[in-house]
């Protein structure tokens, strides 16, 4: 696979978004906290604004293009607004669509948003939740130095079961 384009995604990256975000809900209905049945009921607008929420450094969704401009992964990022948490940076809503799994893509996005944190300076650590038994994106987070802080057991019901959450953190240290 050639070299991969990650970048925010804007309002002109709306439909593709859309698909991929419906997609991911459908097809991995235990790795977020929304569903398919909700979102598949929002509007290009409703997407519209979602991505427009996020616009500035400390907010935004990337989102990993193969070399036909199609959109094949993404990942949220959030930065605390709040002074006391200003510091705190949480990921979210990582997904890549099941062709292009095993080939890097999801470490390169992870990449390029820890990237991105180190680049604005200010947090001094991220925080992220998985389901408890998704142990390929827990490798992979571990593998760039997330470690587990607590496990929340019966966090999210679906179809008639509970699933446990891990949460992670990776700890940034500057010089401040």
């Amino acid at each position: 696979m050639s070299k991969l384009k990650i970048q925010f995604l804007n309002s002109q990256d709306v439909s593709a978004y859309r698909q991929l975000r419906l997609q991911a809900l459908f097809e991995s209905p235990t790795a977020f906290a929304s569903s398919y049945e909700q979102e598949s009921c929002l509007t290009l607008t409703d997407f519209t604004a979602r991505l427009r929420a996020h616009d500035n450094l400390n907010s935004g969704i990337f989102g990993t293009f193969d070399d036909s401009d199609r959109l094949i992964g993404m990942l949220g990022f959030s930065r605390e607004n709040r002074p006391k948490r200003a510091h705190i940076g949480t990921l979210w809503s990582m997904y890549v669509l099941p062709e292009f799994r095993r080939r890097g893509v999801g470490a390169a996005l992870l990449d390029r948003a820890l990237s991105h944190v180190r680049e604005l300076g200010v947090v001094r650590q991220i925080v992220l939740a998985l389901t408890a038994d998704n142990l390929t994106a827990s490798l992979l987070y571990k593998s760039r130095g997330f470690e587990p802080f607590g496990l929340e057991r019966n966090a999210l019901f679906i179809d008639g079961k509970y699933f446990d959450l891990e949460h992670l953190v990776l700890h940034f240290y500057h010089n401040t």
